[in-house]
């Protein structure tokens, strides 16, 4: 492995990203969207003002004839200041003024072109400090990415991608590209921004795991995800990913649009069903039918496990149970498997919140 310096402001950066020469694409990247209005206008003020900004990581190789930095670390640093050059956004009404050889700029409210000709040439001629890394295993790209933010904000679910390794962290970002996730399904903006989509996606295959071949757990807490991501790292066969495929394109068939139902907590119960579904020969239009039907029920044994602790193991498949029972009744069909081998304990179960 090779570590380097680019010295590039912000605006040579951000022909770069025009060009494609640099990409924000790295599967172990969160996704883009995580900043509020506020942090991206105190990132503007940190380069104005002259405070201290993290430094940004590439990944350096060729592409053909064409030299490519992929971003590992600083995305969206870069992202934010390159959307408020491009006049996305103003900074919020709450931005510090900013003191520059005596002189107080007002900045708050205002959008790249509304800044004084001199404040606009210190964002573009800005230079993050950036380390270039050539020549990295994909082990190695992980082991840093986990490792610069370890001490940071990142989620366990965000964390997830690097724990699971790139090449499955590739593939599970072609899931959430499936209309079921970019359509149908209710998160609120905060969950958006935390990798909900991603979260219920693990949830989901860890279920399946467990209905599948009895992989123990305690909760779909993100913990517990994260233990699951170690777990599949490397092994999660091509047979596992062509039933999850099939799985959330029949739910995209299902559900073309957003439905009330699916909200962060039901998305695991709906696809663990939905497979269930699949393997009863049960259509798409059918099961979209049994899911109005049951959202416009009230099931007992279902809300009874929602609310506080919903993630245990206890109530996650007490809302499977309740669920599988009203979809046998629904079809008419008995004998139903949808939960595999028992916890080891109930004081494990009461373990996670």
């Amino acid at each position: 492995m090779i570590r380097s310096t680019l010295p590039s402001g912000v605006k040579t950066l951000q022909k770069w990203y025009a060009n494609g020469q640099l990409v924000f694409d790295n599967a172990i990247q969160r996704s883009s969207g995580q900043w509020g209005i506020l942090q991206k206008s105190l990132l503007i003020h940190s380069i104005l003002a002259g405070y201290p900004i993290p430094p940004v990581f590439l990944l350096k190789y060729k592409n053909d004839d064409t030299t490519i930095y992929d971003c590992i670390e600083g995305k969206q640093r870069l992202l934010n200041t390159f959307s408020f050059m491009s006049g996305e956004y103003a900074l919020h009404g709450g931005t510090p003024d900013v003191e520059l050889d005596g002189e107080v700029y007002e900045i708050a409210g205002r959008s790249f072109d509304e800044l004084s000709d001199e404040l606009k040439d210190i964002i573009s001629g800005y230079r993050y400090s950036i380390s270039v890394i050539e020549d990295a295993t994909e082990e190695e790209v992980e082991d840093i990415f986990y490792r610069l933010n370890s001490p940071t904000p990142l989620t366990q679910i965000q964390k997830s991608r690097s724990v699971m390794g790139t090449e499955l962290a590739r593939w599970t970002r072609d899931i959430l590209e499936k209309d079921f996730f970019t359509k149908a399904i209710c998160l609120t903006q905060a969950q958006w921004r935390r990798e909900g989509d991603l979260e219920v996606l693990l949830q989901t295959m860890l279920l399946l795991d467990n209905r599948s071949e009895n992989y123990e757990y305690k909760a779909i807490s993100n913990t517990e995800v994260l233990k699951y991501c170690s777990h599949i790292r490397g092994t999660y066969s091509e047979e596992k990913r062509d039933v999850v495929d099939r799985l959330f394109s029949y739910l995209s068939e299902a559900f073309p649009e957003k439905h009330k139902f699916l909200k962060k907590s039901a998305v695991p119960m709906v696809a663990v069903i939905g497979q269930l579904a699949i393997e009863k020969g049960v259509s798409s239009e059918q099961y979209r039918s049994f899911i109005d039907s049951f959202a416009n029920t009230v099931n007992e044994e279902y809300e009874a496990n929602k609310g506080n602790g919903n993630v245990k193991r206890v109530k996650t498949e007490g809302r499977l149970l309740a669920m599988a029972d009203d979809f046998g009744q629904y079809f008419n069909i008995s004998n139903l498997v949808v939960i595999g081998g028992s916890a080891e304990s109930e004081d494990a179960n009461e373990a996670e919140d």
